[in-house]
This record gives structure tokens, sequence and C-alpha cells, in this order.
């Protein structure tokens, strides 16, 4: 399980999240260290007290997990080389070789951290989150509906079946983060360091696959984001064009059933099988939610009550601060796929300089993601979205006397 921050670090991290979704890069540059600081101060103050209590189960119920021998022994070389008088070569020799595993981020690792973020960030638990490890290639179906039919075996059906599959080139994009780690925490050991990083990993690829599965353009080892029209042309400056806004003023049984139904076909036109509505999901920020979303799906009950989350189809709603004022992303989630893998391991990085007693770390991981069909998501204009109210339909004189 992930490990519970204090106060001070979730605010830190709330921080973080709102930097990322700017677009100064000193900001995110500045949140990152302040976050990366707080947490390490706060990690170690747990870790020194589950370490003082002398048992192994509050360690675990902590967070801190029991490493493997290939775990520990990553860590250990990595905290030799942090600790060595010229870290850029020390950290060339663990890293040198990307053939060898052991000298590699273990993909144990990345699987713990993809668990902590699919428990700590519910957008990125509802799509397919998929660690490819090692393979930067990945094979999928693009449709959602059954392959096989009956007739004839005749060119037309191997022909359709090809088409159903593509090839996801996951090495195309590549997702750093940096961790700045002193001296004193390379004297509280692997445990500690395996908390640390993975905390520091976890936050820093929440932000940036968050963005990319919204807003990513597609170029530039960025994925193809929700907004994004799939089938487009891509622009090699600007990348995969952005998807029209349709325009909504309420969310009634008629609108609201309209829209969703440009989600149940695919892009042929054809009706997608199984229960599609399972993932239906909505996306928006926290103010657009808070001052248009809530005020159209909330009502006042018989006893008194507000409920929330009225909508006319059972419709998960996911904040993020990454969907742009006045937009709402309406959507299957189970429609994107986001692969993650193929990891460079973790290298010492010298394009910051701070104190001596410092090491600046960098991780890099390959991931990629895109929606399988154009008719994943469709971009909603909800600047004008009206509130909720009781719409009662009255007879008019005529039809209430004919029966006299």
């Amino acid at each position: 399980m992930p490990i519970a921050l204090n106060d001070a670090s979730t605010a830190a991290s709330k921080r973080l999240m709102e930097a990322f979704a700017g677009s100064d890069p000193d900001a995110v540059e500045a949140a990152l260290v302040a976050f990366q600081q707080s947490v390490a101060d706060d990690l170690a103050v747990q870790y020194k007290e589950a370490v003082a209590a002398g048992d192994r189960a509050v360690l675990a119920q902590r967070g801190f997990r029991e490493l493997t021998s290939t775990e520990t022994k990553f860590y250990q070389r990595l905290i030799e080389a942090g600790k060595s008088p010229n870290p850029q070569q020390a950290f060339t020799s663990l890293t040198g070789d990307p053939a060898v595993p052991d000298e590699m981020l273990p993909t144990t690792v990345i699987d713990q951290v993809l668990k902590d973020l699919e428990e700590e960030h519910p957008l990125l638990g509802a799509i397919n989150m998929t660690n490819t490890g090692m393979v930067v290639r990945w094979l999928r179906n693009k449709h959602t509906r059954q392959l096989a039919s009956w007739g004839t075996l005749e060119s037309v059906i191997t022909k359709e079946i090809t088409s159903a599959f593509e090839v996801v080139d996951i090495k195309q994009g590549k997702l750093s983060c940096f961790a700045v780690i002193s001296i004193d925490m390379l004297e509280l050991g692997p445990t500690f360091l395996d908390a640390y990083l993975r905390r520091c990993l976890m936050e820093a690829m929440a932000c940036g696959l968050e963005d990319g599965v919204i807003n990513g353009k597609g170029i530039g080892g960025e994925p193809v984001g929700l907004m994004k029209k799939v089938s487009g042309t891509v622009n090699t400056t600007t990348g995969y064009p952005a998807k029209t806004a349709e325009s909504v003023t309420e969310f009634t049984p008629a609108t609201y059933g309209a829209l969703v139904g440009k989600l149940v076909k695919d892009s042929d036109g054809r009706t997608k099988t199984g229960n599609v509505l399972k993932s239906l999901s909505l996306i928006v920020n926290t103010e657009d939610y808070l001052t248009k979303v809530m005020p159209a799906t909330t009502l006042l009950n018989t006893a008194g009550s507000y409920v929330n989350d009225l909508f006319p189809l059972a419709t998960k709603v996911y904040e993020s601060a990454f969907v742009p004022a006045g937009k709402a992303v309406l959507c299957l989630l189970d429609e994107y796929d986001l692969f993650v893998g193929g990891n460079r391991g973790i290298q010492y990085s010298d394009e910051f300089k701070f104190l001596d007693d410092q090491r600046v770390f960098k991780v890099v991981q390959y991931a990629f993601g895109q929606a399988k069909d154009e008719s994943s998501a469709i971009v909603l204009d909800i600047s004008k979205l009206d509130s909720a109210y009781i719409t009662v339909k009255a007879k008019t004189d005529a039809a209430a006397g004919s029966g006299d």
C-alpha cells in the first residue's frame, strides 16, 4: 500500500499537481524540489519511528516494503554510487549495460509504483494501464466488438481480423523525473530509499501521465490525449488535432442520452458490444465541478437533503487540474490504453546544481497511450451549463376538463 503522507507533504503534492497543470517550467521545478524535500523529511521520521519499534510489521503497516534480493542489491549499489566522490563515473558503471537486468530499476519496483498510482489517483486507475516490462512494442485489439462471424472463409474475414490489430510503439514516449537525495538519506538504507524513490516517482509519473492522458499531443514523446482526434492528421509541430467541443447547457435525459449515444458506436458506425457504459466517466477540473457540474447534478430530495451527481445515466466524475476551464471530457475510460515499460533505470544527473551533500538522480520510464477509437471520448463545452431543477408538467385547462 502507498505510504500515507502528513499534511505538509499532501499539500506539497497538491501544489506539484497544480504546477504541472500550469505552463511555467520554473514553477514545476520549484514545486518538485519542495515536494521531494517534504516527502524526505516526512518518510525519514516515519521510518526511524518504525525501526525504533523493532517490529517489521510496523514497517509494513506504514508502507515500507520488504525488498527482494534483486531490489536490495540494486539499492545497495545505488547507495554506493551516491556516496562516491565521483558519482558521475560511479553511475556510468552502475547503468552502463542496459542488457543486464540487475543494473536496471527492477520491474517489481515499477509494478508497485503502478499499483500505488491506481490506488491514489483514481483516474489513472480507471484506464487500462499495463506494465509491459522490457517489451517496447505491444499488439492490441483496436475494436471492442467480436471478430468471429458466420459465413464462408473468405479473404474479407482475414482482412477484417488483420485490420483489427495494431502495434503500439511504447518506446516513442519517454517520461522523466528527477529525485534529489542527500547523503544523510543514503545512510538510512535500501528500505527507506525504496520508499522515497517510489513516492517521488509515483507523484511525478501521476502528473505527467494524467496530463498526457487528457491533453497529450501524440508527438514529442507524449501520449495521444482524450481531447485529441485519434484518427486526425498529425501535425509535426502541434500533434494530433483537438476535438471540437460540443456545447451543452443541461444534463436532461434527452440531452445527456444523445451525448452518451455518440460513445456507443465505433468510428465505422458499428454498435459496440458488451457492457459499454460500465466505465462512463466525466472528467472536469475542480473549479468547474463546483460551479457548473455540481449545480447541474444536485437536487434537494423529499427528506430535505441534497443528493449529488444525479446523472441520467450512471457516470463516474473525476476531477483533474489538467482539464481546461469551461471544458469537460465525457468518455469510456476502459477504452484508453496506457502502456508503461522499458525503463532505463536511475541515472546520475548534473543538470541541477545544489549543495555538495546532495545527489540528483534522473529516472527515465517509457510510456505511451491512446484511446482505442475516435468514439471513446467527446469534449464538452460546459461554460453555459445550467443548474438542475425539477420539471413539472401541467395539463392545460382544456385537457383537464375534457373528461367533464
